[in-house]
């Protein structure tokens, strides 16, 4: 692993979020009885809700295995999953919610897929990162080079319904889900290894980490995640 993929399995997520969002979210979807749900994502917060709310059977998959393990930990069914895999279910999943990043293959084909897997009358969360206003050129370049290629928020909800899913409601998550959810617990990580940091990699993974910190602070208004919640 490198110095930042280091420092970041220390935290208790790998992304921007919170547990009020995931409640939150979870609220926007309704009332949802379901025998077996799936998530996909990088915290343990989220299939907790999910199975409060829904009393389904979660399995949470983590494309790393120490989050796997964390997750078993916690009495969480868990399995590892490859990094955009989406593990399918014999008969559909009632409810899914997969917390992307940005996708490499396009919005449109993973929509694509989630209608696939989703079993008719289901209900998907699907996040991903969107930019909110028209970006700078400076967050633009950026963005795009440290995160891959987000997509316009309006643009998401135009591919869901060409795609035949229909849209119950959508939530941008707030600038605290970056700050005190990731970027705080990122800061006291990197202030314990900070000082002992003595090779290229680890100066330059520290630099790039302050460098998105600052981005996000100087441009927050810009991009974030949206939680779309989708039905078939």
């Amino acid at each position: 692993m490198s110095f930042v993929s280091n420092l970041i399995s220390e935290l208790e997520r790998s992304t921007a979020g919170s547990e009020q969002t995931a409640r939150e979210v979870m609220r926007l979807c309704g009332e949802i009885s379901a025998k077996r749900a799936l998530f996909v994502g990088d915290d343990f917060d989220t299939p907790r809700i999910i199975a409060e709310a829904t009393k389904a059977e979660v399995l949470a998959g983590y494309a790393e295995q120490y989050r796997v393990d964390r997750a078993l930990e916690r009495g969480i069914s868990a399995n590892l999953v490859m990094t955009y895999e989406l593990p399918k279910s014999e008969d559909g999943w009632e409810f899914l919610w997969y917390n992307g990043l940005s996708e490499p293959d396009g919005v449109p084909r993973r929509l694509e897929e989630l209608k696939n897997i989703l079993k008719s009358g289901g209900v998907a969360v699907f996040r991903t990162l969107c930019y909110l206003i028209e970006p700078s050129l400076d967050t633009r370049g950026y963005v795009e080079r440290r995160f891959g290629k987000p997509e316009e928020l309006d643009r998401v909800l135009r591919e869901a319904k060409d795609e035949g899913l229909k849209i119950r409601d959508f939530y941008i998550a707030p600038k605290s889900d970056w700050t005190h959810g990731l970027y705080e617990p990122l800061r006291e990580a990197m202030r314990r290894l900070e000082a002992a940091a003595d090779d290229d990699d680890e100066v330059s993974g520290i630099a790039e980490l302050n460098k998105e910190m600052g981005m996000f602070e100087l441009h927050s208004e810009e991009y974030s995640f949206v939680y779309y919640i989708l039905t078939t």
